[in-house]
This record gives C-alpha cells, structure tokens and sequence, in this order.
C-alpha cells in the first residue's frame, strides 16, 4: 500500500530540460568546453549542475574541475536560469492534475537534483507549493542521483515529521530519468517511470511505466 509520494522536479513536473541543457551549454562554452545535445542526452541528463558541470569538464579537460570554477559554473547557470523563469516556464499537461489529485490523499514530497529557489519560484509561480510538504534539492543531498542519499533523506524527512509510519517499500517515488530510478530504487520505494525523457525501454526497471505524465492516474501510483 502506497503512504507516500516523490515526484521529481525537472522533466517531471516542469517541461525544461532542454532550458538546462542550453544554459550548461552555454555556461561551459567560455571555458572550451562543448557539450552537444547528444553527449548531454546520454551521459548527463538526471545529473545534477555539479554532477554535469563536473562531469563535463573532466570529459573535455582530461582532468578535474576545480572547486572554485565550479562553483562560479553553478552560479552564473543559477543566474542564467532565473532570468529564463522570469519569462515564465511551462508544467507538464496533466502534472499539476495529478499532483491536486494525489494531495488531499497522501503527503507529498519532491526530491530533485535542481536549486531550492528555482523549485519553490516554480511551484509558487503555479499554484503548487502547498500541494508538497518538503523539498530535497541540491542543497540537502550530498550527491546526486543515481545515488539514493535524496530519496533517503526524504524517507528520513516524512519518519520525522510524522506523515509516514511504514517502510520504504510503501513510498512510491515518479522520475523520468534512468539515474532517479535506479536511486529510488536503491532506497526501497516503488517507482513509476515517465517517458518524457528516455524510451520507456531504458525505464523498464521501474515498476511501472507510462509514455506521459498526463496518462498517470492517482489511483495508477497509489496502487503500485
């Protein structure tokens, strides 16, 4: 029986994957560093900015970015990305359906790889942010997917707060990449995967899959 429910953030509920694979691009682009759409859908896509920033430099550089660059890479992709929301970023048909269904009937949570600010400016901007209890975002989890730290310290957040009193397996978790599904997984929750990102071959470990977001029920997740 299904408590509880994570949904991740980008590529789940809000449509801009490509915004951050064009503002990575662009970031890294001073720096000669390339990162064509194709490296970015096979290699980096469910990273965090970290993790892909990171990833990225090492695959052009032959060698690791510094701590310091780094962090400037994130901050000016930051800035880049709130400048993008400002013109207004657009939900997924049927996410903001789903996530109204869901919330009167268990508590929800996001667990997402992306900046706490940018997370919150979206769910106000829709309508949204009193649907979720809490947040993880890239701030709480010392690594990002395929790790499981997230969905761990989300279990840890729902036990603490008193809104899930059974296990895991009793948490159903709704992800659209390879990496948020295998790191929900490591954690013990039931996952949906949401083809919105990869063939729904590449999900298939999940334990259920749907082409769109929009053709997930409550009642489809609550039943996992």
């Amino acid at each position: 029986m299904i408590r509880s429910v994570l949904f991740d953030f980008n590529g789940i509920i809000l449509d801009d994957e490509t915004v951050h694979r064009d503002l990575f691009a662009e970031v890294l682009a001073p720096h000669g560093v390339p990162l064509p759409a194709e490296d970015y859908e096979h290699l980096y896509l469910g990273m965090d900015d970290r993790g892909c920033l990171a990833a990225a430099w090492r695959a052009a550089k032959g060698g690791p970015i510094s701590e310091e660059t780094l962090r400037l890479l994130i901050r000016e992709k930051a800035r880049l990305y709130e400048k993008r929301m400002d013109l207004g970023l657009p939900l997924y048909e049927g996410a903001a359906s789903l996530i109204q269904d869901l919330a009167p009937k268990v508590p929800l949570g996001i667990v997402s790889g992306a900046l706490r600010p940018e997370i919150l400016h979206a769910l106000t901007r829709h309508g949204l942010a009193k649907a979720f209890a809490f947040v993880i975002s890239a701030e709480d989890a010392p690594l990002g997917k395929p790790d499981p730290s997230g969905y761990l310290l989300a279990f840890q957040t729902l036990a603490d707060r008193g809104l899930h009193t059974g296990g895991p397996g009793e948490i159903a978790v709704i992800e659209d990449s390879i990496q948020g599904i295998e790191a929900a997984k490591a954690a013990g929750m039931k996952t949906v995967g949401v083809g919105h990102t990869y063939p729904l071959s590449q999900l298939a470990h999940a334990d259920r899959t749907v082409s769109h977001i929009r053709d997930l029920t409550a009642s489809m997740v609550l039943s996992l």
